[in-house]
């Protein structure tokens, strides 16, 4: 038997063998196939300085990106597109991303129990790139910030208008506006 074939024992909860059991026969494969198969996938993910969950994390991402309508894009190409078009018709393109913000809204109040709740998870999709979130809420107030040193001033103000439309659709009023270079803070409340 070569040392590539030969085969070690190795000790399992018994409901984790059970589900990998299932596995296995749910893709027609035997248990040693299937064993070997997460073993090799799990050391491959170690071996990229990751972890399964980091992994399955991401991919639910994507999947929600997905499904939620999201597309990946160059994101400096992105930005200045959005700030040339906002240039070219403030208005017009102020009332898009007004009407985005809404469906956003209704969107995520229609799927989700917590609307709030799944926005907040949905802006981890927002901030891939270089750009970061808070989103704090109390009793009835909310502070929303963004912060992003590559954003340019037209994609600022456009997307600062988008969630301001998606939290009034969650019934809050704004408060107070403030927008910076490459920053967006919102005070909002019930």
């Amino acid at each position: 038997m070569s040392s590539s074939s030969r085969r070690k024992m190795l000790a399992a909860q018994e409901d984790l063998a059970n589900r990998i059991v299932k596995v296995a026969k749910r893709k027609e494969m035997t248990v040693y196939q299937t064993v070997n198969d997460i073993l090799e996938q799990a050391l491959r993910v170690e071996e990229l300085g990751m972890s399964l969950k980091q992994v399955v994390d991401e991919r639910w991402m994507l999947e929600r990106a997905q499904e939620t309508g999201f597309t990946f894009t160059i994101e400096q190409l992105l930005y200045r597109i959005v700030d040339e078009a906002y240039e070219s018709d403030k208005e017009k393109y102020a009332e898009i991303f007004r009407e985005m913000g809404h469906w956003y809204g209704k969107y995520y109040q229609t799927k989700h129990d917590e609307p709030i709740s799944a926005f907040k998870e949905a802006l981890e999709l927002f901030t891939l790139g270089t750009s970061e979130y808070t989103f704090e809420q109390n009793n009835r107030s909310l502070t929303f910030r963004f912060i992003g040193e590559k954003l340019t001033p037209g994609y600022i103000e456009l997307f600062s208008i988008f969630i301001e439309e998606l939290l009034t659709v969650f019934g809050y009023k704004l408060i107070e506006k403030e927008i910076n270079r490459g920053i967006i803070k919102l005070e909002m409340s019930k």
